[in-house]
């Protein structure tokens, strides 16, 4: 760490000269103290769960006294830390027991065979986030009774790294596994993208000849562009991290309301449409497992926007949900939730208002009624998306004035999203932050109201001006709020 922390201070001393004869050899130290550092804390956690997984607490399987342990772990960086059963379910320190299994995983079957697990990669469709498993299996009487993890947020890495080296912008850096996957890059959205598949020839020899050393020089070509890359592998971890000059990249695109809001109806539109074309092509058996479990799966995979695939028979009672770590939930009964009433009662499909999802954020859901070969009702396929992670996903596509904000809202006056997620879910008419402010008050009625329009409130002692357009599915209507200051 000390080494790492010297470096930082040599990198700020170079900054933007890093090119020049005395800077540019930084690189293989760099890339070998990041490297380094990466693996040092990566290794540390595990260390700390297989010290815990030693503890006559997690011999016993006493979730209370295993908290402290985890606790104790989580210190080092956010993630999701955890207790697991034979059986896949498990406890976090932020759920206590979750309800969610995670047997399905591909890390579970070699953890419970007693081998550690170091940097596996996971995303979440739920959360958005991606993620490193390090877990060390707890046993007890000659056999693996649970298992201890970390699920380190690779999001919240990549910003401290990209912090910590405040490297000029014509350097670039990402880390590889043996399978080629970015475990992490200097920009996220490159994050769990295959460098051996998605990278271009080029890419790929380079990346292969890297991962056949531990340390050495590179050179590939991404656009027409010549990189030079210095690369080092990480001492316990199969990961290998890459320090590269790049080409300047164009600038974003400033946001205007009139691009934007038809990209969001292409989103919306783009998940309906494969959707509907999956079952239209499916001709299922309503009453065959498998067959269901595939489609589900289809469904997830026609989009990385749907979080969850869902099939609710005709009395409303889920029977079948994919991915499987919501296995438990099988067998509830959701009858009573509006969409399911609607989906039911009248036999279309719904887009749903937000409601709070089990796993304890907003969601909608697209509900579509299913028929069996005879034209009988069977119920409804069922798919889930965050309406956070699908404005974001567009937004990180345009450049975002810092005075500047854009909201989405319900008719009802619900916030489907807002920049500071506290507030998503809130209700602009009836939450006592938005009530006292009558002049936002009264735009918002007036947003309502109307799909497209203008208008103004006052924030603080700043005049806002605003405008908006509208999305919609099924009848139910999205405002696309975007606002900046009047000067």
């Amino acid at each position: 760490m000390k080494n790492f922390l010297v470096l930082l201070l040599v990198i700020a001393m170079c900054g933007n000269a890093m090119a020049d004869p005395a800077c540019e050899d930084l690189g293989p130290a760099v890339v070998g103290a990041a490297a380094s550092h990466i693996d040092t804390l990566g290794m540390d956690i595990l260390s700390m769960l297989q010290i815990a997984a030693e503890t006559p607490e997690a011999k016993n399987g006493n979730w209370p006294g295993i908290r402290p342990y985890l606790e104790k772990a989580a210190g080092r960086a956010p993630g999701v830390y955890f207790y697991v059963l034979p059986d896949g379910n498990y406890y976090s320190l932020d759920k206590n027991f979750t309800n969610l299994n995670l047997s399905s995983r591909g890390y579970f079957r070699t953890l419970f065979e007693g081998t550690p697990v170091k940097g596996y990669e996971v995303y979440s469709r739920s959360t958005g986030r991606k993620s490193a498993v390090m877990a060390a299996p707890i046993t007890a009487g000659g056999k693996v009774v649970g298992a201890l993890g970390a699920s380190i947020f690779l999001d919240d890495l990549h910003s401290r790294l990209n912090a910590q080296l405040n490297l000029p912008e014509d350097y670039t850096w990402f880390v590889v596994n043996r399978d080629g996957v970015v475990i992490l890059d200097s920009d996220e959205d490159f994050m769990f993208m295959n460098a051996l598949t998605q990278g271009g020839d080029s890419l790929k020899r380079a990346i292969l000849e890297s991962l056949k050393g531990e340390r050495g020089h590179i050179r590939y070509e991404i656009g027409g562009n010549v990189r030079d890359a210095e690369y080092r592998k990480l001492p316990s971890l199969e990961w290998w991290m890459i320090l590269a000059k790049k080409e300047q990249s164009p600038g974003k695109a400033q946001i205007t309301l009139t691009d934007f809001v038809p990209k969001l109806q292409e989103s919306l539109d783009a998940i309906d449409h494969k959707t509907r074309n999956l079952l239209s092509n499916a001709k299922l058996d309503w009453d065959h497992q498998g067959e269901i479990r595939k489609t589900l799966k289809s469904a997830l995979e026609a989009s990385s926007l749907i979080f969850e695939a869902v099939y609710v028979n005709e009395k409303g009672f889920i029977r079948y949900i994919e991915p499987p770590e919501y296995v438990n939930h099988e067998g509830s009964d959701i009858h009573t939730q509006e969409h399911e009433v609607e989906v039911i009662g009248r036999q279309v499909p719904v887009f749903s208002s937000s409601f709070q999802a089990v796993e304890g954020f907003p969601a909608v859901v697209i509900a579509y009624p299913v028929r069996d070969e005879t034209g009988k009702f069977r119920g409804s396929l069922n798919i889930l998306i965050r309406p956070k992670l699908m404005l974001q996903s567009l937004l990180k596509e345009v450049k975002m004035p810092a005075d500047q904000e854009l909201w989405v809202m319900q008719k009802d006056g619900t916030l489907i999203y807002v920049k500071d997620s506290r507030d998503i879910a809130k209700n602009l008419f009836t939450d006592p932050d938005f009530r006292k402010n009558e002049s936002l008050l009264k735009l918002a009625h007036g947003i309502a109201a109307t799909p497209n329009g203008v208008g103004d409130y006052v924030h603080g002692h700043a005049l806002r001006a605003a405008s908006w357009g509208t999305v919609s599915l099924y009848g139910r209507e999205w405002r696309v709020v975007l606002e900046r200051p009047i000067k």
